[in-house]
């Protein structure tokens, strides 16, 4: 890690990472004229529906990008994720005679399940900074392989050494099955650049937040609930009781997330106390020393069910690992800024996002890992509100081949 991380700060005070004042106006015209066939190519990733474990979808969109990066001169191989996770996870390589070796990732799978396009099928509109395009995942993440396809005609084979590009299909279920894979894949790299998208106005970010579960299970006892109540023992008033004590374990922006989201009993019937109920949370921290406080404050606000005779289990999995900003991700950071600056546009660092990403892999390799390279957006996570901004188009990929051309030379 040392050696990279002195290598890229050493490539940052060297001349060639001297922010020009203004843009390279080749590669500006270049990205300009490419950015149109975006559209065409978000219209073609979002009309294949590929929620996380969707395994038809997931196999229809590996196989157009297998085609494309083909198409764009890349040796393209599969790589079977760990035990769990559906969908191959695609990889394609360029060699070059530059002198980094640079690794794209973004992810294709969505959190949509399928019949949501019927729903809100893709479309153009115009908004009042410019056209939006609106699908389900167009912002998360499909945009990022839409600027990831239209950034490799921007470059030459003497912009690298080695170009990666991994695309991977159970990031929305915290990549569990494709995390450890590109943290290997990370190995060695002079930088990763991950395209998560970004918010409109653009902004880059000082670090994303690991993913956790907490999962709690309540066991009580069944009886009849009119003609028995008192003989049993209501697991669901004592879930009740779990989410009331421990709803104010969230700290707000910024801080420590925790939030209850799911709740599920084996055998639901209106005539019967439940005697088992399971509840499932959402934690986002920003280190692992968090995660190991909050299982503390959890053990001791559930110490003392609220109904006599509840047995209540509580357990927090690590889902993925915490994205922090090093000083080399901070220099990339920097220099995107400065790239940005010679097309008049700012992008202002912004404090650690609550959502979690695969940065967070990637960071693990020791590596520089610079993130929220895909398109600004909105609506994350939502059934017809998500959209781009295809105003921005340009500018992220002139922003993309601009950092992979400073990296890789």
């Amino acid at each position: 890690m040392k050696r990279t991380l002195a290598a890229v700060l050493a490539l940052i005070s060297a001349s060639a990472w001297a922010a020009t004042p203004k843009p390279d106006a080749a590669l500006l015209k270049a990205a300009t004229a490419e950015a149109p066939a975006v559209t065409t190519t978000l219209k073609s990733l979002v009309e294949v529906e590929t929620g996380s474990g969707d395994a038809e979808g997931l196999e229809t969109l590996g196989r157009y990008l297998e085609t494309r990066f083909a198409q764009n001169g890349g040796s393209v191989s599969r790589v079977k994720p760990l035990p769990g996770t559906v969908g191959d996870i695609i990889v394609a390589r360029w060699k070059g005679t530059g002198k980094g070796r640079l690794l794209l990732i973004a992810h294709m799978d969505t959190v949509y399940q399928r019949g949501a396009l019927a729903k809100a099928p893709f479309k153009v509109v115009e908004g009042a900074t410019g056209p939006l395009a609106y699908g389900p995942g167009i912002a998360d993440d499909k945009a990022g392989i839409a600027v990831i396809l239209h950034t490799l005609p921007l470059l030459s084979t003497r912009d690298y050494a080695e170009l990666t590009v991994v695309i991977n299909t159970d990031e929305e279920r915290g990549s569990v099955g494709s995390g450890p894979i590109i943290t290997d894949l990370a190995k060695g790299m002079s930088a990763v650049l991950s395209f998560e998208p970004t918010t409109h106005p653009e902004v880059m970010v000082n670090g994303t937040s690991g993913t956790n579960t907490v999962i709690v299970t309540v066991a009580g006892k069944s009886s009849h609930a009119g003609g028995a109540p008192e003989a049993g023992i209501n697991a669901l008033v004592e879930a009740a009781h779990v989410i009331d004590v421990t709803k104010d374990l969230d700290r707000g922006f910024g801080k420590r997330r925790f939030n209850w989201t799911m709740v599920s009993q084996d055998r639901g019937v209106r005539n019967i106390i439940p005697n088992n109920v399971t509840l499932i949370g959402d934690l986002r921290t920003s280190t692992m020393a968090e995660v190991e406080q909050f299982r503390a404050e959890l053990a001791e606000r559930l110490k003392s069910p609220a109904v006599a005779g509840a047995q209540v289990v509580a357990e927090v999995r690590v889902n993925r690992p915490p994205f922090d900003v090093s000083p080399a991700s901070r220099a990339l950071i920097e220099e995107a800024q400065a790239i940005y600056a010679t097309l008049g546009r700012r992008m202002p660092l912004m404090p650690r996002t609550g959502g979690g990403t695969d940065a967070g892999y990637a960071a693990l390799a020791g590596v520089p890992v610079l993130e929220f390279l895909g398109l600004p957006g909105a609506g994350y996570h939502t059934t017809d509100a998500e959209y781009v901004h295809l105003e921005s188009v340009p500018s992220r990929l002139y922003l993309a081949a601009s950092l992979i051309r400073r990296l890789g030379r």
